[in-house]
């Protein structure tokens, strides 16, 4: 009995080895038909998920740059509020008169900000993708890259026109471009920015209550400055996503009481 109960589990074993060589097999002539990168696959990532990698990195830098710079990559005309350089949208300083708007199409505005700090980096790094790439078995080719910026609701999309080929051995794979999403409440505190430059413009104030209002998960700070400078703060309750943004309007000159101006 117990003579019998050993062949049994041999013949058990074998059967398992039997059906994990079929797999294996079967794996490896998915793979190689497929014309699969082995390596890739199991070890590393695909050249598209490199490439994708070249447009994230940078675009994750420069939206924390536009975030806390009222949408500027490198203001010029801001006001420092606790180390942040925050860009003026709408600005005077002509006494008691009601601010100017510096970025009329300030969507327009941040998605051109973006591209020209991204598209450096990105086809920097794409060349030595592409490079690092030519050196194996796999050829990559590509035209100069152009990098288009879009805000839309919940997302920032960068598509990267390049008409990229991918040829390893025998089989290959052409993308006319790639598209990278990064989530990002930036389109709705952009659209609430431009509305509340508006009103300043419009009023020399702007009530921020009925934003709050409509979207619950939007919350907006109004911080006052001594020189008349107000700091608008927008949050996004869920994720704690920010935008930074100054306004100037109706500056009242220094040593004005009353009615009067006391020098």
């Amino acid at each position: 009995m117990k003579k019998m109960d050993v062949e049994m589990d041999k013949k058990g074993q074998v059967t398992i080895f039997i059906i994990l060589g079929i797999a294996i097999v079967i794996v490896l002539i998915i793979l190689f038909s497929s014309g699969g990168d082995f390596t890739s696959i199991f070890l590393g990532k695909s050249p598209v998920q490199k490439m994708e990698e070249c447009v994230s990195g940078p675009l994750e830098s420069g939206l924390e740059l536009v975030r806390n710079q009222g949408g500027s990559i490198d203001p010029e005309n801001y006001y420092l509020y606790k180390d942040r350089k925050i860009d003026y949208i709408c600005f005077t300083d002509q006494s008691f008169q009601k601010c100017v708007m510096q970025k009329p199409l300030l969507k327009e505005s941040v998605e051109n900000e973006l591209e020209d700090y991204i598209k450096e980096d990105v086809v920097r790094c794409l060349e030595d993708e592409r490079d690092a790439l030519n050196r194996g078995t796999t050829s990559v080719t590509f035209k100069d890259p152009k990098v288009e910026v879009s805000l839309v609701p919940n997302d920032v999309i960068v598509v990267t026109e390049l008409d990229l080929k991918i040829v390893k051995g025998e089989t290959s794979e052409s993308y006319k471009s790639i598209r990278t999403d990064v989530n990002s409440k930036l389109y709705d505190f952009v659209f609430v920015a431009a509305d509340i430059a508006n009103n300043e413009v419009e009023y020399g104030d702007a009530t921020v209550d009925k934003y709050s209002f409509l979207d619950k998960s939007l919350k907006v700070e109004k911080i006052k400055q001594g020189d008349e400078t107000t700091v608008y703060i927008l949050s996004d309750r869920g994720s704690d996503e920010q935008f930074y943004f100054a306004i100037k309007s109706i500056p009242i000159p220094p040593g004005w009481i009353d009615g009067e101006l006391f020098e």
